[in-house]
């Protein structure tokens, strides 16, 4: 744009029909530096369509990206493993995922980081039938736990099991595949589910009345969901993650209220209309991460920045569990250098 304003101020001092012609030459170019001004931006997602994805058609919706001069392309997800993998081959440029398995994808070469975290506060556990009698980790003895191999959560199961004092051989652990387990679980198998607890505990709107019981509450604290890009990205495209993430901080900010989360849902009905989506229970996965958002480290802080303290006892418990080196440096794992508002 600063070409333009060069060749305005030249204009202005020719004279007659050259001038004419000048100006009309500027506002073609005016009109047109826009359309190529735009960054192409390919995001994936974690998974197929439902609450949390709300506030990214929020931003497409009320055209905040294209104010940042973002062409924002989303797509579907089939898992945190697969979107990590994406990644690292620089398929995409930004990626939703649950953050706990970045350490792990990290130690095994994969140069990709986090730019956001979503739910600061690690939402991984046992999803618990109401029915099952299972009213603490002790009762899991004698039932029957339903995981996904490769899953995020379940490096986690081992540590979690023997913290609560609970014997892993007396306890029947079932691996179904990661597009079976959540309607595997729902449809009324198994006592317990191992995945994200909000999501599949809102009263009322899941299939199965369900309770949770966290990895957390054993000391066991993992960010959730949250955003990553690739080095090579992070290093080449440092300004189109920027404004990303203060176009995406600015849409959750919006999805914290009722009104906002309405809206969200809304947006990602419209983008997303073969999905058939219930809006009640989409609005319902927003609110009940709320309290997810933040950490007691992340108080004071805007939305999307990553407290250090809490990446360091996430990397202390995957180093404790051999899922990554000793000494590996948390600040490798994540960078808060987009997100607006420190």
């Amino acid at each position: 744009m600063d070409f333009l304003v060069k060749l305005a101020c030249a204009v202005r001092r020719s004279s007659g029909l050259m001038r004419a012609r000048a100006w009309i030459a500027v506002g073609i170019l005016a009109a047109v530096a826009p359309a190529q001004a735009a960054e192409q931006v390919k995001v994936r997602l974690d998974f197929l369509p439902y609450g949390l994805h709300g506030p990214f058609y929020l931003a497409q919706e009320k055209g905040w990206f294209k104010e940042k001069g973002l062409e924002v392309e989303i797509e579907d997800g089939n898992g945190t493993g697969p979107a990590l993998a994406l990644m690292a081959a620089n398929k995409y440029d930004i990626a939703q995922i649950s953050l706990g398995a970045l350490p792990i994808a990290r130690d095994k070469g994969m140069p990709v980081k986090a730019i956001a975290a979503i739910l600061r506060k690690g939402d991984w556990g046992l999803v618990v039938d109401e029915k099952s009698g299972i009213k603490t980790p002790r009762d899991l003895e004698g039932k029957t736990i339903l995981y996904s191999a490769g899953s995020a959560e379940t490096p986690f199961i081992d540590i979690y099991l023997k913290r609560v004092g609970v014997d892993k051989a007396k306890v029947n652990m079932v691996n179904v595949d990661l597009s079976a387990k959540i309607a595997s679980y729902m449809g009324g198998k198994g006592d317990a589910m191992l995945s994200a607890v909000p999501l599949y505990t809102i009263k009322g709107l899941t299939p199965r009345p369900s309770h949770g019981i966290l990895f957390s509450e054993a000391g066991i604290n993992v960010p959730s969901f949250g955003l990553v890009a690739n080095e090579a990205t992070i290093a080449k495209r440092p300004q189109v993650l920027q404004d990303f993430v203060a176009v995406f901080q600015r849409a959750w900010n919006e999805a914290r209220t009722s009104a906002g989360a309405d809206e969200a849902v809304a947006a990602l009905i419209k983008h997303r209309p073969n999905a058939k989506l219930n809006p009640a229970l989409m609005k319902a996965q927003i609110e009940a991460v709320y309290p997810y958002l933040s950490t007691e480290a992340s108080q004071g802080k805007p939305l999307l920045w990553m407290p250090p303290s809490d990446w360091k006892d996430a990397v202390d418990v995957m180093a404790d569990l051999k899922l990554i080196k000793a000494g590996t440096r948390p600040e490798s794992i994540y960078t808060n250098q987009f997100v607006p508002g420190l």
